[in-house]
């Protein structure tokens, strides 16, 4: 409900039917098994005639990547579950079971966080194509409505898959809304998944505006940022390297001076945040992970993380906060710092800012040979959190600094940790010593097992499931 009520306030003076025609397309599919509409049934296509129904049906997304889809700041989110997963918190209440099989690396096919994940991905990822297909077969709208909802949608395609790849492995690449080809699709090699990734953001790249206005919604800049990504996690190093250059140097973002100000709402490092949707509403993380008494009502964050931290770093002394009993001190991420609502909204939850663009710079730059270019992006970094330069060439060295360096910048953010442990081949010898039930194909969750019952074609379950 909150979600729809948050679409409800965008849309504005759309008419009633139309509201009701965008929310029967975007809600009816809970995963990409569900079956057609009657043929006597109005279609979508009435919807995408006008360009404010199209931007409702993207803001009914959004309202979801952040309120309950896997990228949301909740306990059911990417940030705090795979946080657990790996090594950046750890849990205090021993009545949370359903995070405790992810602290200790028990997750079983029937885990329901593992079928939020894959249903929430593919549900958007419906929601993505039916975008497609309506926008593409619409007579009404302009050239220019065209070509900017297309590349929207060919983005949010690419970011929902990307991530869906990255937790499971092989999967479906979806590509319309047809039940009879979804419901019995087999799972593509990852290899290839990245390659229609990398096709979906190429196609955004070239119809998404410079400037979409507003930073709630991706542009250009920001598909480019995900392309990046894409690209250092293939080990394409002068792909990485020239697409996050891209951003950087002309992308009109900076990097923010002062740490204190990077997760404000007006940060001007900030390339993609999430609307709250309501005015004086904050982030979904602060809620999460900001506690006032010790011990920790649910988890703070490991010792691992706080003591990864070089004495005098800027980034612990502003995005850790800490609870004392008198006797024992413990830490909870404190990037977002209101819990609150207030006034007028102060904090967005961010999906991609310019640091992560620099670490992408420097790591594609060391892998590419050029240790001076490397330096230069890293060094950027540290002297904002107030730390001496590095002046190593050595390319192992280099490697090691980046590495720490992504752990204590980009901790707690969308699972970075986790991921970054698993494309860099550091997982296993990270994770066994301190996560006793910690086995090599934890590095993938598990296909929901509802999911190979209704299809068998995606079918074989992953290893040691």
């Amino acid at each position: 409900m909150k979600s729809v009520i948050g679409t409800i306030q965008f849309m504005g003076k759309i008419p009633l039917w139309s509201f009701c025609i965008l929310i029967m397309i975007i809600t009816s599919c809970e995963d990409f098994t569900e079956v057609d509409p009657p043929n006597n049934q109005l279609t979508g296509l009435v919807v995408f005639e006008d360009a404010s129904t199209v931007d409702a049906a993207f803001a009914h997304i959004y309202s979801e990547l952040r309120n309950s889809a896997f990228t949301s700041g909740t306990t059911s989110g990417l940030t705090y579950l795979l946080g657990h997963y790996t090594d950046e918190l750890n849990l205090y209440n021993p009545s949370f079971q359903s995070i405790e099989v992810y602290e200790e690396n028990n997750v079983l096919p029937t885990d329901g966080y593992v079928q939020g994940f894959w249903n929430s991905g593919y549900t958007l990822i419906h929601a993505s194509n039916s975008i497609l297909e309506g926008v593409s077969a619409s007579t009404a709208l302009s050239l220019e409505d065209k070509q900017r909802f297309l590349g929207e949608a060919h983005f949010l395609r690419a970011f929902i898959h990307f991530y869906l790849t990255n937790l499971f492995g092989d999967i479906p690449y979806v590509e319309s809304t047809d039940y009879r080809v979804n419901s019995t699709m087999g799972r593509m090699e990852a290899a290839m998944v990245y390659q229609k990734i990398i096709d979906d953001l190429i196609q955004a790249k070239s119809n998404m505006p410079m400037d979409s206005g507003t930073k709630f919604r991706p542009n250009h800049w920001v598909a480019s940022a995900l392309l990046a990504r894409v690209y250092l996690y293939q080990g394409n190093w002068a792909g990485a390297l020239e697409e996050a250059q891209r951003v950087v140097e002309n992308g009109g973002y900076q990097l923010s001076a002062d740490v204190a100000q990077v997760f404000l709402i007006d940060s001007e490092e900030t390339l993609w945040q999430l609307d709250s949707g309501i005015d004086g509403v904050n982030t979904e993380e602060a809620f999460t992970f900001i506690f006032t008494d010790g011990p920790p009502p649910y988890s703070a964050l490991s010792n691992q993380l706080v003591d990864s931290f070089e004495a005098g770093d800027a980034r612990s002394t502003n995005w850790v906060g800490s609870v004392s009993d008198g006797t024992e001190i413990w830490y909870y991420p404190y990037k977002y710092k209101v819990n609150t609502n207030t006034a007028t909204t102060e904090e967005c939850s961010i999906l991609f800012r310019l640091a992560e663009l620099h670490l992408i710079a420097a790591e594609a730059a060391v892998q590419s040979g050029d240790m001076e270019l490397a330096m230069e992006y890293i060094n950027m970094l540290r002297e904002r959190a107030g730390l001496s330069m590095i002046s190593s060439t050595d390319r192992a060295s280099l490697l090691d600094a980046i590495q720490r360096e992504r752990q204590v910048e980009l901790f707690t953010e969308q699972g970075h940790r986790f991921f970054d442990l698993k494309r860099t081949g550091r997982i296993d010898g990270t994770l066994a010593p301190i996560k006793p039930n910690w086995q090599h194909t934890d590095a993938l969750l598990p296909i929901p097992e509802s999911e190979l019952l209704l299809n068998p074609n995606l079918e074989p379950q992953n290893e040691g499931y």
